[in-house]
């Protein structure tokens, strides 16, 4: 069985992005990634995404990868470890047994080499007139 399923399918894992972006549209520095961007493609991109890399059939992501989704934005280890650590949260408001919320961190630190930059410079724009994304850490955090 995929983990898709084993994980209680697409309603667990939507359930789970709803609290993963409650936090992260709310957080003082992270929030500021997601400026211009519509909740509900967020969303659904992110489930889409892990499904499809949980298992599921027929695939049902056709986006863009994580690399080239992300080239645009400045995100350092801390800012990753930060989202990380919301999305383990995520993982144990919505019941997710222990040996589940396990693995599912492990697949998100297997993207962790794709989107992790130590300079800004390493930033490429996606498009002519795309910005780079570098969101300053918010004094006192």
């Amino acid at each position: 069985m995929a983990f898709f399923e084993e994980v209680g399918g697409k309603p667990v894992i939507e359930r789970v992005h709803t609290l993963l972006y409650n936090k992260l549209l709310s957080h003082p520095w992270l929030k500021g990634y997601f400026v211009g961007v519509r909740r509900s493609h967020l969303e659904d991109q992110q489930t889409d995404f892990m499904s499809d890399l949980f298992g599921v059939e027929p695939k049902v992501y056709f986006g863009r990868f994580p690399m080239p989704a992300h080239q645009h934005l400045f995100i350092t280890e801390e800012v990753f470890m930060v989202r990380h650590k919301l999305l383990a949260d995520s993982l144990i408001e919505a019941k997710i047994s222990a040996e589940h919320q396990e693995r599912w961190l492990k697949y998100d630190m297997g993207m962790k080499r794709t989107v992790v930059k130590t300079s800004v410079d390493e930033c490429e724009k996606r498009y002519n007139s795309d910005t780079i994304i570098d969101i300053p850490k918010p004094a006192g955090m």
